[in-house]
């Protein structure tokens, strides 16, 4: 591991905590690292609108999104680059999810929009899950392969959230044996699937070459699957106490979880500061 020039860290479960909250030891960690003229790249997979403003003020230079099929520079939050599905397979892995029963989620442009067409819109699954999860007002419901693809909008990722666990298993298996799409997932009850070669990871070595920073002088943190090959491509990854055993197992250090100011502490142990008072 080279000197850290470039800290890049995951949002929800690493620096966002189950309160949905950073910590004030965690802002503090970040905000002193900016300081002292490390690059901070927050890497989510989030659609760009939905990135906290909190977070987008403590980016420096560019921000992931997506799980990485987008990189935004700063301050402009101009595209830098994208990586989306051509037209026609972006048809036919949307009628391929329709398939399966849940809820179906469609990124393109910086936000999304809900598909209420397929086994999980007439078993209600679709519904129940939008409404468990507050996002009634926060996104349109609507038929993604005719507002989006019929629509002329480019679809950057597909994402499934199932009730039945059994359900995302068999999907999960059906899926991410194929080499044709990158597949991942940020919780246990989902799959996200995006075009080949597009993860964190990727976007990150992009960032970091557009810096002048080597992939050994870089921080990554994270505790989800769509943060594995960041960790495994920083020259320090790292992976949150609540992170699951085959992350930690990827990762050069595995700090306390979120919930315990874990991304905090590592940034101090590895920068040699006192912990605060």
């Amino acid at each position: 591991m080279g000197v850290i020039r470039l800290i890049a860290f995951d949002l929800d479960g690493t620096v966002i905590n189950s309160a949905k909250k950073i910590s004030a030891r965690t802002l503090a960690a970040v905000e002193r690292a900016k300081a002292g003229g490390i690059h901070i790249v927050p890497a989510t997979g989030r659609q760009f609108d939905a990135i906290p403003d909190e977070v987008k003020n403590l980016a420096s230079d560019y921000i992931i999104a997506n799980n990485g099929a987008q990189l935004f520079s700063l301050p402009g939050e101009e595209k830098v680059f994208e990586q989306v599905f051509e037209t026609e397979k972006a048809r036919a892995l949307l009628r391929e999810l329709r398939e399966w029963e849940g809820m179906i989620f469609g990124a393109y442009d910086s936000v999304g929009a809900f598909d209420s067409v397929g086994k999980g819109g007439e078993r209600g699954v679709t519904e129940r899950i939008i409404k468990r999860n507050g996002w009634v007002n926060a996104y349109p419901v609507t038929d993604i392969e005719e507002f989006i693809i019929d629509g002329g909008r480019s679809l950057i990722k597909l994402v499934m959230i199932f009730e039945d666990m059994e359900e995302r298993k068999a999907a999960w298996d059906f899926f991410f044996s194929r080499k044709d799409i990158y597949v991942t997932y940020f919780s246990g009850d989902n799959i996200e699937i995006m075009s080949a070669g597009s993860n964190k990871g990727e976007a990150l070595k992009h960032a970091a070459a557009l810096l002048g920073v080597g992939m050994n002088s870089v921080m990554a943190l994270g505790d989800s699957d769509n943060d594995k090959e960041m960790i495994r491509y920083a020259g320090l990854g790292v992976a949150m106490g609540n992170a699951p055993g085959e992350i930690k197992a990827l990762a050069d250090k595995v700090a306390l979880p979120c919930d315990e100011d874990g991304a905090a502490r590592a940034m101090e142990e590895a920068f040699g500061w006192e912990a605060p008072a």
